[in-house]
């Protein structure tokens, strides 16, 4: 994995960098010190994983966090000095948290739950590429044409990246799209949209909802087949018991999860 580590204390960071350098499958490729420079090199460099310290000179940690793009977001581990901040940080959107002084131990339980989650992005990401290519030879040109939604807000019209979608809600004869920080509306149909985007890490849990599997940061499973979601948002969500074997479908589940057992999500 590419980390990128984000911290204005030059012995910090070389204590990260330490603990990088002891797995031979990470690699530090950037360091900042500001908040700033963090948004900016989280967009140029694409890392797997940001290590984010939670007080820098220019802004706090979780207002970088909020600032960064959702993808960036989930990417995130926030290194403070408190562990009072941890609930702050996942409601931000984090992956996790570490509390300094940062032990090796506490380190590599997160990155092993980093490494779970790029597992799963890239066989989302695979997926989604069969899908699409067994699409095109099924239908030609038209099905290579790059997938696009559009949702409208305070009159302006905004392309929409479905990686930053974490639901979608019926609204009638319309649907709202909704990302971490804003809503988008679109005269649109959940039933077209459940076709359309179960290629790209949707299910459908309820008949009025679409849920991104990637937005999900646990979920509880509730008797009769439903279960309770909570998102990496702080949104809950439950489902309907109809849809338990979609669910289970889009989920890399062996088998039917106890009752009373959280399922967490890598």
């Amino acid at each position: 994995m590419n980390i990128l580590i984000v911290d204005s204390e030059p012995t910090v960071r070389a204590g990260l960098i330490e603990l990088c350098e002891r797995d031979e499958e990470l690699r530090v490729i950037g360091e900042v010190t500001l908040g700033a420079k963090a948004i900016e090199a989280a967009e140029e460099l694409r890392p797997d994983l940001l290590l984010l310290d939670a007080e820098l000179p220019d802004m706090s940690g979780l207002e970088v966090l909020r600032a960064m793009r959702t993808r960036h977001q989930r990417r995130t581990i926030l290194v403070t000095a408190s562990s009072e901040d941890g609930a702050s940080a996942f409601a931000a959107g984090a992956l996790d948290y570490l509390v300094k002084p940062v032990s090796p131990e506490a380190f590599l339980k997160s990155i092993l739950r980093a490494r779970e989650c790029v597992k799963v992005r890239r066989a989302t990401f695979r997926h989604s590429m069969h899908r699409r290519e067994l699409r095109a030879s099924q239908l030609g040109n038209e099905a290579c044409r790059p997938l696009v939604l559009i949702g409208e807000r305070e009159h302006r019209l905004y392309p929409l990246d479905l990686q930053e979608i974490d639901y979608i809600e019926s609204a009638g004869n319309y649907v709202k799209y909704h990302l971490a920080n804003a809503d988008y509306t679109a005269r649109e149909s959940i039933k077209r949209l459940d076709a359309v985007l179960a290629p790209e890490g949707f299910v459908r849990i309820e008949r009025s909802l679409l849920l991104s599997i990637r937005a999900i940061a646990f979920a509880e499973p509730i008797g009769r087949g439903m279960f309770a979601f909570t998102l990496r948002s702080g949104v809950q969500l439950q489902s309907g018991s109809t849809y338990r074997d979609s669910i289970l479908a889009a989920w890399p589940l062996r088998r039917r999860a106890s009752r009373g057992k959280t399922v967490r999500h890598p």
